[in-house]
């Protein structure tokens, strides 16, 4: 054997052995709470709001939250699917409020329902947002269920 073959054999070998050695099992990510719930506009068509979530990483090292869809439902109205339509990126041993983006057209929802919203008539109510949230790193990428519930005011 050449000594550039086994340089080329070495090296890719120690490649393999770090990489497959340097893989961490990211630990979950923790849903700290609804942390606001702001309505852009509402009227008898539909509404278009944004849920806010409190989110941390206890892990030491960064990775991203892909789009993730969550149901959102309020004092027992089903509001519908809240989305991050963006990559968001969470540093190690960091936590944040994160965005995400709630449109909702009322043709499926009971008329009283939609009465009761936009008049505010259920001004500080219940919301639960439950679905999961991708995180991963590269290549790898895994989902975390997340069930929060929370009382906060709609104003």
């Amino acid at each position: 054997m050449t000594f550039q073959f086994r340089f080329i054999h070495t090296l890719c070998l120690l490649s393999i052995v770090l990489f497959f050695g340097s893989c961490k099992t990211i630990k979950e990510v923790e849903c700290s709470g609804v942390k606001g719930f702001k309505v852009n506009s509402i009227d008898t068509k539909g509404m278009d709001s944004e849920v806010m979530l409190g989110l941390k990483n206890p892990n030491a090292f960064s990775f991203n939250i892909y789009p993730s869809e969550f149901d959102i439902t309020f004092s027992g109205i089903y509001l519908g699917k809240a989305k991050l339509s963006k990559v968001v990126r969470i540093n190690g041993n960091e936590e944040g409020n994160y965005s995400f983006h709630l449109k909702k057209d009322f043709k499926d929802i009971n008329l009283l329902d939609v009465m009761k919203l936009l008049n505010g008539a259920v001004n500080k109510g219940l919301i639960e947002v439950k679905g999961e949230l991708k995180v991963g790193k590269f290549y790898y990428k895994k989902k975390f269920p997340v069930s929060v519930q929370e009382k906060i005011n709609l104003n």
